[in-house]
């Protein structure tokens, strides 16, 4: 795999961005497609003429699954340059991967498992040193609140518990928030117990873009009433407010 610089990676200072997509997508072409495809095409523009653009793909959520790398370069090939990191890479080989790209899009899968192999190869560092050298971090479901301070995940036993995100973003994140009602039972009573910090919560076809830790836009794909939340405990009950422009996370 051959890679060339792309980004200037100088000191000057450099806009902070996230664009977190709560579900949906091209890995999920039976739900929300066409539709969704406003968001990645959001996304691709975020960094200037799409013709240019680099777009860089983790799947190491759901252990390079072969069939969400082919969905990977079948969806931007034709609008941008496609790059995939395979999960052996060392950290020392993802910096390089990173300074290489525009952006990373980060597939769904198992978050937990996820941000453990960050940590341990040390790439969970190599990201947050790209991200403040201006790589727009994108991603769904576990590629979209991986980025966060607080998570509620899985555990065995299809129950939930509390994580560390990589802390790039302050609160916490939940994706599939009206989509999968367990899920958002249980994020709304963790943070009503004050078990989890105040977080935002992000329907399926719906996609946040946040810059500098302020909203910029939020994306709406579907017209089926999806949107996202900003979810907090207020007067004792659990309150979810429209999630809008230029709010400040945290």
């Amino acid at each position: 795999m051959e890679i060339k610089m792309a980004r200037n990676t100088t000191s000057e200072a450099k806009p902070f961005q996230i664009f977190a997509i709560g579900g949906g997508g091209f890995t999920h072409l039976d739900d929300g497609w066409p539709a969704d495809s406003l968001l990645e095409d959001t996304l691709v523009e975020i960094s200037g003429p799409s013709a240019q653009a680099k777009i860089g793909y983790f799947g190491h959520a759901n252990n390079d699954n072969a069939e969400d790398i082919r969905a990977f370069h079948e969806r931007f090939q034709h609008c941008s340059k496609t790059l995939h990191l395979p999960i052996t890479a060392d950290a020392n080989v993802t910096k390089l991967f990173l300074s290489s790209i525009d952006i990373l899009y980060v597939g769904g899968g198992a978050t937990s498992k996820m941000l453990l192999h960050w940590q341990l190869t040390g790439i969970d560092k190599a990201l947050i040193s790209a991200a403040h050298d201006g790589l727009v971090l994108a991603g769904v479901s576990a590629g979209a609140i991986c980025w966060f301070d607080e998570l509620l995940l899985t555990t065995e036993g299809n129950k939930f518990g509390i994580f560390r995100g990589l802390g790039l973003l302050p609160g916490s994140a939940c994706p599939h928030y009206h989509n999968e009602p367990r899920r958002k039972n249980s994020f709304d009573n963790h943070i009503l117990k004050g078990q989890l910090a105040p977080g935002i919560a992000i329907d399926d076809g719906v996609a946040v873009h946040v810059i500098d830790g302020r909203v910029h836009n939020i994306i709406k794909a579907r017209n089926n009433g999806e949107k996202a939340y900003f979810v907090n405990k207020e007067n004792g009950k659990i309150s979810s407010k429209l999630l809008k422009k230029g709010q400040k996370l945290g």
